[in-house]
């Protein structure tokens, strides 16, 4: 850009509040809606501040960066995550989790309620969310249990599950095979306008019959 100081490289997150004024040069920028092409990016005490035209001069304070040939994209948000902490914090934690998330790009995450104890309770909520803040990456939004333990019998209390921070309910991978219990959590989850994020699947056994 011939303006400020240009270096080439990767960026680690909290690069971005170490400069009061950083330019990301040359990326292709998606912002859908808003921007689809060659731009800069203009980052202002760890803020973006605009994106305009490559041939707009920032000010010789700047620290730019070339990302030309890289995409520069919002950050994304993946909605089935399985952060397993507490409970199984062998495969996984919040810490560990965030961590990966915001290294492939993911800012906003939302992490199911596979844990032990299962997220059935506002306590587990509030631990998960407490936990989330202390890693201090992604943000986690918590998917609450559908039913109790998540073994499809007697549902959570939905109310509880979004006042403690759940924005969503699902059993995950071990769906609820009663009809009559998932057609009380639809409506109940409707009232409290709460999505159902369920696994369309069936585990009851399939009886075959073979013909020659």
């Amino acid at each position: 850009m011939g303006v400020g100081r240009t270096q080439r490289g990767g960026i680690q997150g909290r690069i971005l509040g170490e400069f009061p004024f950083l330019v990301l040069s040359g990326g292709w920028v998606l912002d859908p809606g808003r921007w689809n092409g060659e731009a800069d990016v203009w980052i202002r005490n760890g803020v973006i501040d605009a994106v305009v035209s490559p041939d707009v001069c920032p000010p010789d304070q700047a620290v730019c960066i070339d990302v030309s040939g890289l995409l520069v994209l919002p950050g994304l948000v993946d909605l089935h995550v399985h952060l397993r902490e507490p409970g199984f914090e062998y495969k996984e934690t919040i810490a560990t989790g965030t961590a990966a998330a915001v290294a492939g790009g993911f800012t906003s995450i939302c992490c199911m309620p596979n844990t032990k104890p299962v997220n059935d309770e506002p306590m587990v909520t509030q631990l998960i969310k407490r936990k989330s803040g202390e890693a201090d990456c992604a943000k986690v939004y918590p998917i609450g249990a559908i039913t109790k333990g998540s073994v499809g019998g007697e549902l959570t209390d939905f109310r509880a599950l979004k006042e403690a921070g759940c924005v969503a309910l699902s059993d995950d991978g071990r769906p609820v095979m009663n009809d009559e219990v998932m057609r009380q959590a639809m409506q109940q989850a409707a009232d409290l306008d709460l999505p159902v994020i369920d696994h369309c699947e069936g585990h009851r056994p399939v009886r075959l019959w073979v013909h020659e």
